[in-house]
């Protein structure tokens, strides 16, 4: 009993220091309590996971710039108001009035020919189609179907395959993307291209994706081998019909009278019930309330907006806008729509903070990722100035590319210094149990108190330089398969370690395990993610590969069909 009795008080007394060791100070307190109460709002079921472009998305909205003003925020939208309205697709469709004459033959729209997701919405042709065969042009795989042939101002025709069959061994497998392929053409000057095959194993999808955005040129489908075909007359005409909503960005601004503004960012959107897709769910149908993703970053522009006002000459050298994006997860569109306006073209902006999913730092790591620390030399040397107790946040974890999933990316390919704070993927990512309860509150104030130690230091520098970054993803990868992970980003050791395993996916078959590290893919060696997911977009559906894992001191070798 008395043995028993010492255990116990051991184990009270290390859990009461654990508990310490994460336990908020009062003003932190303060601010766990008032982020509490944004996220549950934000994440409630009355919101409906605040999918883009939705009367949810105006709830979440109007929301948002009620707090803009009770903080003191100057209106930054259109008129006079806190708002940028903008259009988000909600259907795309290829209309009836479609039509493709190939040389003498009427071809039927949806039955022997069909747009593709990456075609302009709209586009009209009448002359040669000038056949380019797989449509690489490559020097050092001595391999060049443009080769003689003029096509400025015609149509091409590309084969829907690559030399030898798509397959992960295959040396031309960087050129199997169709998009890969449209471009290079568009840069030849093509007008239009058709890609053609007649094996249905090969069919692309004639799903049209949600997108404002497209290749610029139209791009069709036709079921048909046109591999002895050189060239020949033809002559179609595309309508898509695109539908669109008007989504919000929210906009608030903090005018210091300075030559820079800082623009801190978060959006506000997410994916209802998953109707227009991303959702990792099992079945569809239920509320994603997105409470990490992203009411958590949401949360964070009101306490960073009110501790820049409440000590105005810690912050003084620069403007702040704060923005509230919507439409990110239907390819950041809220975010590209910003940095293409005039509101845009208003402000000198220095450089661009990113939160999105800061509210689930995990309690025994404490380890704050920041993403685009290689767009200015000045977040580096900022970060190594800062002293930080590791109490809090044990450490930082840094990447440099300025291309990532988040609304940092438009403002980096517009030029502008920008990164993304970022406390890790989770299990309850993209799915309905993105619940206020999974948040922790303590940790998200300290990464809005260290965002604010590094604000205050950036004060100092004045207007910092841009720099382009080496992207960290190979150009040209195109996912046709998964394995069912989710990957762990914090992770910093060798190989890429799986922080969870969907139930019937092609890795939760062959036997993978949350906390496996992959350290092989077939002949490829994996020392990190970016490993992982390049050798990932080697395989198609139906291969077969092996798998290598570390698993505790133990090494296994698992069969893979995906």
């Amino acid at each position: 009993m008395y043995i028993r009795l010492i255990l116990l008080l051991l184990i009270a007394s290390i859990s009461s220091i654990n508990l310490w060791a994460q336990k908020p100070r009062f003003g932190e307190k303060k601010i766990s309590k008032r982020l509490k109460k944004h996220i549950e709002y934000l994440a409630s079921d009355e919101l409906e996971g605040r999918l883009s472009a939705s009367e949810n998305d105006r709830k979440s909205a109007e929301y948002i710039a009620k707090q803009y003003k009770s903080l003191g925020l100057e209106s930054a939208g259109e008129d006079g108001t806190f708002y940028q309205y903008m259009p988000t697709p909600d259907l795309r469709l290829a209309k009836s009035n479609s039509n493709l004459i190939l040389g003498e033959d009427a071809m039927k729209l949806f039955q022997d020919f069909y747009p593709l997701s990456a075609s302009s919405n709209k586009g009209s042709y009448k002359g040669e189609a000038v056949n380019v065969h797989y449509g690489i042009e490559d020097a050092g795989l001595n391999h060049q179907d443009y080769e003689n042939k003029e096509i400025s101002g015609k149509t091409v025709l590309i084969k829907m395959d690559i030399p030898g069959g798509v397959h992960h061994h295959n040396r031309y497998i960087s050129w199997s993307g169709v998009e890969y392929r449209v471009n290079y053409a568009k840069s030849r000057g093509a007008k239009a291209v058709i890609y053609y095959s007649a094996n249905e194993d090969l069919f692309p999808s004639g799903e049209l994706s949600k997108t404002l955005n497209n290749s610029g040129i139209p791009i069709l489908f036709i079921k048909k081998d046109l591999d002895s075909t050189d060239q020949i007359n033809i002559q179609f005409n595309l309508d898509i019909l695109m539908i669109t909503k008007k989504a919000h960005n929210v906009l608030g601004f903090i005018d210091n009278q300075a030559d820079q503004t800082v623009v801190i960012g978060a959006h506000h959107d997410h994916l209802g019930r998953g109707q227009k897709g991303g959702s990792l769910a099992e079945t569809l149908g239920d509320i994603h309330n997105g409470a990490d993703d992203n009411a958590s970053g949401v949360a964070g522009l009101f306490e960073i907006a009110r501790a820049i006002i409440k000590k105005p000459k810690k912050y003084i050298n620069n403007n702040y806008l704060f923005i509230a994006f919507s439409g990110e997860e239907q390819g950041l569109v809220g975010s590209k729509f910003f940095v293409n306006s005039p509101l845009m073209r208003d402000r000198n902006v220095n450089f661009m903070m990113n939160m999105d999913m800061i509210g689930h730092l995990d309690s025994t790591k404490k380890t704050l990722i920041i993403n685009g620390v290689g767009t200015s030399p000045a977040w580096n040397k900022a970060i190594g100035e800062i002293s930080y107790p590791q109490r809090k946040i044990a450490k930082i974890k840094t990447t440099e590319s300025g291309i990532g999933a988040s609304d940092h990316t438009s403002f980096y390919l517009a030029n502008i210094p920008a990164v993304h704070f970022f406390t890790g993927q989770h299990q309850y990512y993209h799915k309905p149990t993105d619940d206020p309860s999974i948040v922790n509150y303590g940790g998200e104030a300290f990464v809005i108190s260290y965002m604010l130690k590094l604000i205050e230091k950036l004060n100092t520098y004045g207007e910092i330089s841009f720099t382009e970054t080496a992207k960290k993803e190979p150009s040209r990868m195109n996912f046709k398969v998964t394995l069912g992970i989710m990957p762990d980003y914090i992770f910093d050791g060798e190989g890429m370690r799986v922080d969870g395993v969907k139930l019937e996916r092609p890795g939760s078959k062959a036997g993978m395990q949350k906390g496996d590290i992959i350290i092989g893919m077939g002949d490829s060696n994996i020392e990190n993610i970016q490993d992982y997911m390049k050798a990932l977009s080697s395989y198609n559906k139906n291969d077969q590969t092996t798998v290598t894992i570390r698993r505790n001191n133990e090494v296994k070798i698992l069969n893979v069909t995906f």
